[in-house]
């Protein structure tokens, strides 16, 4: 399966060269899951995230502190998910579980840290997809918070 006309696609994906995108790609894994495969787990943070190529995977955080579910989405072809797993110490936990058999591209800490070296406008990307992931991550729990007073 090639990549290269399915990332063009995306917009996150879509001003990068193909050389960059082959980087992107040589950095990763392309895996099959089966329906009920369990992605990351609040009890086990990952260390991937993943970039959904056919599927959908549901994403969610349980607060134990507020016994309630934040943040519960589903994910569909073209988005990625456990994004914060990429950060060593700043995890976020969540689980996710395939909803229906799937294909994603894998994409480890160690692939993060060489992109940034071989590829930085990339990993540039990615960091910004981060950081739109924990202000959305706070949001909810702000929220949550502040129906509580």
């Amino acid at each position: 399966m090639t990549l290269l006309p399915f990332l063009q696609d995306l917009p996150a994906f879509e001003r990068f060269s193909e050389s960059e995108l082959d980087a992107f790609v040589a950095s990763s894994r392309l895996y099959e899951f089966p329906e009920g495969h369990r992605f990351s787990s609040e009890t086990e943070p990952g260390e991937s995230t993943y970039l959904v190529v056919t599927g959908r995977v549901r994403v969610f955080h349980h607060d134990q502190l507020l016994k309630t579910t934040l943040s519960a989405t589903e994910v569909c072809s073209g988005e990625m998910f456990n994004l914060l797993s990429l950060m060593d110490g700043l995890s976020i936990s969540t689980t996710a579980v395939a909803l229906e058999p799937s294909i994603a591209l894998e994409f480890s800490r160690e692939g993060y840290a060489l992109l940034k070296k071989s590829v930085p406008r990339v990993a540039h990307q990615i960091q910004y997809m981060i950081a739109i992931q924990l202000a959305n991550a706070l949001q909810a729990r702000n929220a949550a918070l502040r129906e509580r007073l």
